[in-house]
């Protein structure tokens, strides 16, 4: 046992607490989806309370790297337990939360339940693709990601079920019917079906997206997850008033922006930092 921590750097026991963070998400989600009936208002908090550890796990993943970095002792454990960590927190939380929002298991017809049980463990096998190939180039000189890293996927995924599950509240779509879709899904959860699938599409691409470790990109990177943190923390301390409310689905909303930004952007930023290099050498 000795030997293990010895191995360990301040960054790896940050990366322990993220695969723990994550499981604390896991475990939200069965306190609130314990028996799959219908979401009360405690079920709720722990469903925002899952979202909110997962997100805090993203913040760990952005620090850990510099803190790696500053402090130069080198990490046996670090890559290993990386892949480990962000498979939990990246990967298996929000594919359960997705199923257990809106799979509606039992209550809805089978061929919804099904599509979205494949999507969920399609994001959980994207998921470790992605972290394989990026420990697999992390020995490279890239000055970018392949693919959509997995905490941006996971904002992404949290971020869009934010949004359709607060939808209702905060605006009523008239010409679509409560019972539209499968089952008794309310009308823009089929949105979850194809935005799971390109989720997990981005995440094994070869789309170039840019590594933010300090300027412009690491300030929007924080300002994003601030916004979940507000966003998320707004329900789980009770506020449900209209504005309230109001004001998580903006916020969401805003984070959904900055990714679909970077998704859509990152190669012209990859090779704008490319010839700016070529440019001073």
């Amino acid at each position: 046992m000795k030997t293990t921590f010895r191995l360990m750097g301040v960054a790896d026991w940050i990366t322990l607490l993220n695969g723990l963070l994550g499981t604390f998400s896991i475990a939200c989600l069965i306190l609130a989806f314990d028996d799959f009936s219908s979401i009360d208002a405690e079920s709720e908090r722990y469903i925002w309370m899952a979202m909110f550890f997962i997100i805090l796990s993203v913040f760990g993943d952005l620090i850990d790297g510099p803190i790696a970095r500053t402090y130069s002792k080198r990490r046996h454990l670090g890559s290993y337990l990386d892949l480990m960590s962000d498979s939990i927190s990246f990967g298996v939380a929000p594919a359960l939360l997705v199923f257990g929002l809106f799979g509606q298991w039992g209550e809805s017809t089978p061929l919804w339940t099904i599509s979205i049980i494949i999507l969920c463990s399609w994001v959980v096998i994207c998921t470790m693709l992605r972290l394989a190939r990026f420990q697999h180039e992390s020995e490279l000189d890239n000055r970018w990601f392949h693919g959509l890293a997995s905490p941006a996927s996971a904002v992404l995924i949290l971020s869009l079920s934010g949004l359709v599950y607060l939808q209702p509240e905060v605006f009523i779509i008239d010409s679509l019917s409560s019972d539209s879709g499968f089952g008794n899904h309310s009308p823009l959860d089929w949105m979850m079906l194809p935005g799971m699938a390109i989720a997990g599409m981005l995440m094994i691409s070869d789309r170039r997206l840019p590594k933010f470790s300090k300027g412009m990109g690491m300030n929007l990177s924080l300002i994003l997850l601030i916004s979940m943190f507000i966003a998320t923390l707004i329900p789980i301390i009770g506020l449900d008033s209209n504005g309230a409310i109001t004001a998580s689905f903006v916020l969401l909303a805003f984070s959904l922006t900055l990714i679909i930004i970077h998704v859509l952007f990152g190669p012209k930023i990859c090779d704008s930092m490319f010839n700016n290099s070529e440019s001073e050498v």
